[in-house]
């Protein structure tokens, strides 16, 4: 009686857990297709920029440089008095200055200026500006932060999809580390199911690893619950390092020159590209300088006053607090920065490889669902054991967005989902894989 018990209760967890699967993998797909194609087309959107236009992108080394004030002015003038978002100076001589302003439908645009001669070059705004409209589209444009919030959800989802997926995976059948090899002669939708879950199960510790560093862009997690644990733990990023405003109580009368910050930046050793962010930020606020380096330890910050660019702050990665150490880590690795001119072909093979999960899971559904149904399991009558209360509790108070989505799912499952797939024939419930 126990052992029929114990089997009941194992078949009943497997039927959860691909009802689970399933339902996950109608969000989630559509989500993996998405950040895949977006977030590959960024990897490589500068490569390409610099192919299609190198009269923009390159210039010819001369003498002199030209004042970083008369540059950013050039394009200021050039863009009608618009209000300048950030400016990217390079390292490399032979680059041209990059003036970052934001079109009328909120996407980036660059306009470049030769550093040597200070004349305008151009601007690239729209579809022949890559890399601001991929990044825009990856992080949830045009729909703003409910953009942001859905493709959190579909983080939160794919969590649970590798989890339920591990689950449905694990061997019962006594093939033991065998099952973490296709059997490629079993044909069918057997085939295609060890293509789909073999692959899965091998990187599966690095797909939720991946969605972790993402989650700290998103408008929500990052900004409503990461933040604020952030700061009550202490591991908040320094001020110098800050991505908003700062309001470091500088003097609101004048602006100083910004090729004195570049200077005073060069002087302490930032040598490489140096990206200059609120330049016209509100009076009073400070301007932040930051090198960009692969590693997130090598990234130095410099704080300025906007009033006599008197240094306010200055840190480096290196003394980040765990945390935050953590996640501008995170960051390198999910942009391909921090395996330098390699990370942008190991993040494409790992976007290829989220995409043939997808398809092969697609198929091996196809192959084996009912005629004319969707194979969904029925939703099981036992009660969730401790244990999975206790795991979804965790999770929910983790990811507030996957409480919300899973209880708009259920709630709808109550209704017309309840309805639809009562109508379907016993026969035609798909057990678990």
């Amino acid at each position: 009686m126990a052992s029929t018990t114990e089997m009941a209760t194992g078949h009943d967890l497997r039927r959860r857990a691909w009802r689970w699967h399933f339902l996950a993998a109608l969000l989630v797909i559509p989500f993996v297709l998405w950040q895949s194609v977006t977030g590959t087309l960024y990897l490589w959107s500068e490569t390409w920029v610099d192919q299609r236009h190198p009269d923009l992108r390159f210039v010819e080394p001369g003498a002199h440089r030209v004042s970083l004030d008369a540059q950013v002015q050039a394009a200021r003038d050039y863009m009608g008095g618009a209000r300048v978002g950030n400016v990217l100076v390079p390292s490399d001589s032979q680059r041209s200055t990059q003036v970052m302003f934001t079109d009328t439908h909120g996407l980036p645009m660059a306009v470049f200026v030769d550093p040597w001669q200070g004349v305008l070059l151009g601007r690239l705004q729209g579809v022949d500006w890559p890399v601001g409209w991929s990044r825009s589209l990856h992080g949830g444009w045009p729909l703003g932060d409910a953009g942001s919030w859905l493709l959190e959800i579909g983080a939160c989802w794919t969590i649970v999809m590798v989890l339920t997926g591990l689950y449905l995976w694990w061997p019962c059948d006594g093939r033991g580390w065998r099952a973490l090899l296709p059997r490629l002669r079993s044909g069918g939708w057997i085939f295609w199911r060890d293509l789909h879950a073999c692959m899965a199960v091998w990187l599966s510790l690095l797909i939720v690893l991946f969605l972790f560093t993402a989650l700290p862009w998103t408008s929500f997690w990052g900004g409503r619950v990461l933040g604020p644990v952030q700061q009550l733990l202490g591991q908040q990023t320094p001020a110098a390092a800050g991505f908003a405003p700062v309001f470091a109580g500088g003097g609101t009368g004048g602006t100083a020159s910004l090729q004195q910050m570049l200077d005073t930046a060069r002087g302490r050793g930032l040598h490489g590209d140096l990206s200059l962010l609120m330049v016209e930020g509100p009076p009073g606020s400070a301007v932040s300088l930051r090198s960009n380096e692969a590693c997130a330890s090598d990234d130095r910050f410099l704080l300025f006053d906007r009033a006599d660019a008197t240094v306010l702050d200055e840190t480096d990665g290196s003394r980040f607090p765990l945390m935050a150490k953590a996640v501008a880590s995170g960051v390198k690795i999910h942009q391909g920065d921090y395996f330098g001119r390699f990370g942008p072909w190991i993040n494409t093979s790992f976007a290829l490889t989220l995409i043939w999960l997808c398809i092969t899971g697609a198929i091996a559904w196809w192959r084996r669902k009912p005629a004319h149904a969707l194979g969904v399991p029925s939703k099981p009558r036992a009660p969730w054991p401790w244990w999975l209360r206790l795991s979804a509790l965790v999770m929910f108070t983790a990811l507030p967005l996957l409480m919300v989505s899973a209880a708009l799912l259920w709630l709808a499952e109550t209704t017309w989902i309840k309805a639809l797939f009562s109508r379907r024939p016993p026969k035609r419930d798909m057990p678990a894989p």
